[in-house]
């Protein structure tokens, strides 16, 4: 008997030697370090060309990371659809595949004070798994919501008229008019056209709050950006998007953090919009339970 436990001690693995506490610290910085240039890196190629950047932009809309992250993403794993870290996974019952590697992305971990009085924010490194990695056939649900919903949620309270005109001079289906804190629309449009144009003069009547001094010219790009990551979340087709070829100009003479900064407005007033449609459909929801049960004088 003694034999046969001596056979087994023999097998059995030693455990591995923990760093000590200087040393995985520095491992961790440099790690993190790593993934900043990676993503430093990756917004630099977004921006060399415009099918780059309409990916990027579909990757957002797909993931909704933040900008960061996204990147990252991108850079480790650019045909990513659906990611969850692998207790996520287990818990719905799919397990990562044989010699998978995660990607890595940063998760925010508290904040902290600067020497200058600024708040910062900790960073750790987390590694997710897309659905490619993953045992199994999964579905990913496309985007996807309906034409009713979308207008139900952009036009509840809206901050613009909408009129129905055939007669306004424009190359646009659908135009906001900043002077009249308008969205003109015409007649017999296809459905995703006006679905579509409305999304998109929706981010433009947006900017226009949020922004002094607004002008159609100058800030297109940035808008139109905007109105792609919407359409692309709510699972509307777009049919225009000559806008990024103008992606190199726009940024050009920007280093890789005002570009990040410039791309996180972006994704900001795509998320402002998505937020009214959001906020828009709910409050119209309850509307209707109010005004569907029988009051109180009645019963």
């Amino acid at each position: 008997m003694s034999d046969i436990y001596s056979i087994l001690n023999q097998t059995k693995k030693e455990s591995p030697q923990r760093l000590p506490k200087e040393e995985f610290i520095e491992k961790i910085k440099q790690q993190k370090n790593s993934l900043y240039e990676m993503s430093e890196m990756q917004v630099m190629k977004v921006i060399s060309e415009p099918s780059s950047y309409i990916h990027y932009l579909s990757m957002l809309a797909q993931l909704d990371y933040t900008v960061a992250n996204t990147l990252l993403v991108m850079a480790q794993k650019p045909d990513a659809m659906m990611l969850k870290d692998s207790e996520h996974w287990r818990k719905d019952k799919h397990y990562i595949k044989k010699g998978e590697k995660g990607i890595q992305i940063l998760e925010p971990q508290g904040e902290y004070e600067r020497p200058d009085g600024s708040v910062g924010t900790n960073y750790a490194v987390k590694y997710v798994f897309d659905v490619s990695q993953i045992n199994g056939k999964i579905k990913v649900n496309q985007p996807f919501m309906s034409t009713e919903n979308i207008f139900t949620g952009l036009t509840y309270n809206a901050p613009v008229h909408l009129f129905n005109d055939d007669a306004f001079v424009s190359h646009h289906s659908v135009l906001y008019s900043p002077a009249e804190k308008t969205i003109f629309y015409r007649s017999h449009l296809s459905e995703n056209e006006l679905v579509e144009g409305m999304i998109r003069e929706f981010c433009y009547a947006e900017f226009d709050q949020q922004y002094t001094n607004f002008d159609r010219q100058r800030d297109h790009f940035i808008v139109e950006s905007s109105a792609y990551i919407l359409c692309s979340k709510l699972g509307v087709k777009v049919s225009n998007m000559e806008f990024a070829n103008e992606v190199s100009q726009y940024f050009s003479g920007m280093d890789a953090r005002k570009v990040k900064e410039e791309l996180t407005n972006i994704k900001d007033l795509s998320n402002d919009v998505y937020s009214r449609i959001e906020r828009g459909i709910y409050k119209t929801h309850q509307q209707s339970l109010e005004t569907s049960q029988p009051s109180r004088e009645m019963r």
